[in-house]
């Protein structure tokens, strides 16, 4: 049974969404605002959120931008709410929809549908860790991120005899659209480069992609990204790394011996 986490301050809505929820077949939990909606999808682990914009104890975003920034979560989020302009552009989100309000039962069920059936299709991770004792069947791809043309040689170089499969970018916008093409196991990531720099990068791969993807961030200014290091799967160097760090750090990210 499919679950699904309703989020709502207007106890006829929620009283709506549990018992409509409950009678096409789903498990339902509800929440009426941002933190306990955090709390109980934490423990329930729901394969849906319907999230209502103008809840308390922050709104609807800061439980969107929790799950997926802080814990990386890529839970599917309909965002029901009667001020859709309120809401930033989410049309380039990954499993992001918005419905009105007014909107009748049929087309919440059908936008629910929709995004459940993206979570279902999704592909597997194309890098899982092989068991344990066991050689890995493929390659770790390492995606190098930095403005440097040196550095991007060294760390390529040191992380190819290591084994790994390599690939480069050098500005924020080529990270990206890089790690969307080559789909790798680890990114290590400058901080200060164009485009938007490191951090830039981090966001658009949490928030917009939901990405996972550990991200060891190599950089001469450590404090400028030392609260991100707070994240699950990121890790921060300071420059210049002597090989041994460097495969340690990645190692260590990726869970290798």
């Amino acid at each position: 049974m499919m679950k699904i986490l309703a989020v709502e301050d207007n106890p006829a809505i929620l009283d709506f969404y549990r018992d409509f929820f409950t009678e096409a077949g789903f498990e339902v939990k509800t929440a009426e605002d941002a933190l306990s909606a955090i709390s109980v999808h934490q423990q329930f682990k729901a394969d849906l959120i319907v999230l209502d914009l103008g809840i308390p104890a922050g709104g609807g975003m800061k439980v969107f931008e929790t799950l997926r920034v802080s814990l990386h979560d890529p839970v599917p989020i309909l965002f029901s709410t009667g001020k859709p302009e309120q809401l930033p552009d989410l049309s380039k989100l990954f499993n992001v929809s918005v419905i009105t309000k007014s909107s009748t039962p049929e087309a919440l069920m059908a936008e629910v549908k929709k995004l459940l059936a993206g979570v279902i299709s999704r592909p597997m991770n194309p890098n899982p860790p092989p068991p344990p004792g066991a050689a890995p069947a493929v390659k770790r791809k390492i995606l190098v991120v930095d403005d440097d043309p040196n550095i991007l040689e060294l760390y390529t170089e040191i992380l190819a005899k290591a084994g790994f499969e390599v690939n480069t970018a050098e500005d924020t916008l080529g990270a990206v659209t890089k790690y969307q093409a080559f789909n790798p196991a680890l990114i290590v990531l400058d901080v200060d480069m164009p485009a938007g720099g490191g951090r830039k990068v981090f966001e658009r791969l949490r928030l917009q992609l939901a990405s996972a993807t550990p991200i060891l961030f190599s950089t001469a200014s450590p404090n400028s990204v030392a609260d991100l290091a707070k994240n699950l799967n990121v890790a921060v160097l300071t420059k210049p790394l002597t090989p041994a760090v460097l495969l340690a750090a990645v190692k260590k990210l990726l869970g290798l011996p």
